[in-house]
């Protein structure tokens, strides 16, 4: 799998976990799996480092999506808005991904496992 399929993999996690009902979300098997894909690279990620390091990498991003917008357009009620902010949200973390690969690939370029 290319590192595009991979991310498209946690994308689709991702997104299948935030339509569950949020009580009902299993965020330790989402991560879980997160983790699995990360180790394709030499990253050794603990799911529930991950799960944390995607709640700050969320609330960052959050900051970022709202100041973007003036405060009375939010429309946190709107369906639309809150996949918008969830996309937003996973776009992100996408991006954190491929720092850390990015930066693991240069620190070891022997950790090519793609």
């Amino acid at each position: 799998m290319s590192l595009r399929q991979n991310l498209d993999a946690i994308s689709q996690v991702l997104r299948d976990t935030f339509a569950v009902e949020p009580f009902k979300r299993n965020y330790d098997t989402v991560f879980a799996q997160v983790a699995a894909v990360l180790r394709r690279y030499g990253l050794e990620e603990n799911p529930r480092n991950l799960r944390f390091r995607f709640i700050l990498c969320v609330h960052a991003c959050m900051q970022e999506f709202f100041d973007g917008i003036p405060q009375e357009q939010w429309r946190v009620k709107d369906p639309a808005f809150v996949k918008e902010s969830e996309e937003f949200a996973i776009a992100k973390f996408r991006e954190w991904v491929i720092e850390q690969v990015t930066w693991l690939l240069h620190l070891r370029p022997t950790a090519r496992t793609f």
